[in-house]
């Protein structure tokens, strides 16, 4: 091997090595909810009064969606939902019922997939096929994307970007709405010992699994925190 290609491919190697570390540096530093390239995740509320946002990602569920939506009609509470494509298609009359009793809905891409490292052309089709159902159902516009996993990584807030949209992470999720039986009371305790003004909370209504423990740790969390004189608000009355 002559001497001039060893030099290319050592210049090379040094060159890929850099690109990996950059690389590598910006996938832990958008790891962070309060962080992306290229934009700022909405991540908490720009306010210190006792103000909460929450969030209902993955529904509409036939399972948890409607006994929700009763027990924030009866406490007058309004919410913001995430929902996947895929089950506006399958419930629309369950997604058309949140946007009329005057909640928010918000893009969580069609079917859930890991939007680190895909295409452009992947991503924008998850985001567009979403938008057209929730456009349907008479929402005026879709502002807000809250991407799958909280994955974010390089292509997704180009694409967000372009499209004018705001991502969207949160402050807190409860570690115990992932284990099973889903326990409502200690659910709830993590999300009161952890509000504070401008939390933007994670919760999921379209799990299928234990609906009515799911729906008494959401009455929990919005009576604890109104007797301590917060209010419940959706993503755009911040």
């Amino acid at each position: 091997m002559s001497m001039k290609i060893r030099k290319i491919l050592k210049t090379f190697g040094f060159a890929f090595a850099f690109l990996l570390i950059i690389l590598i540096a910006a996938f832990f530093y958008s790891r962070s909810w309060e962080r992306s390239l290229l934009m700022d995740p909405l991540c908490q509320l720009d306010s210190q009064e006792k103000i909460m946002a929450l969030t209902f990602d993955d529904g509409p569920s036939e399972a948890r969606t409607p006994l929700l939506l009763d027990l924030l009609d009866s406490l007058q509470v309004k919410a913001t939902f995430f929902m996947l494509g895929q089950n506006i298609e399958k419930h629309p009359d369950l997604a058309r019922q949140v946007f009329e009793q005057g909640h928010l809905i918000g893009n969580h891409s069609w079917d859930h997939p890991r939007l680190v490292l895909k295409s452009p052309t992947f991503v924008k089709d998850q985001i567009d096929r979403t938008e057209k159902l929730i456009l349907e159902l008479g929402q005026k516009e879709v502002k807000y994307f809250r991407p799958p996993f909280s994955s974010k990584y390089i292509v997704l807030p180009l694409v967000l970007s372009s499209l004018h949209k705001v991502l969207v992470t949160g402050t807190y999720d409860p570690p115990s709405e992932y284990k099973t039986p889903y326990d409502g009371p200690k659910v709830a305790a993590e999300v009161i010992a952890n509000a504070k003004p401008g939390s933007i909370v994670y919760l999921h209504d379209g799990k299928s699994s234990d609906p009515e423990a799911f729906v008494e740790s959401v009455r929990l969390i919005i009576t604890s925190l109104q007797s301590q004189g917060y209010r419940f608000v959706r993503l755009d009355e911040n």
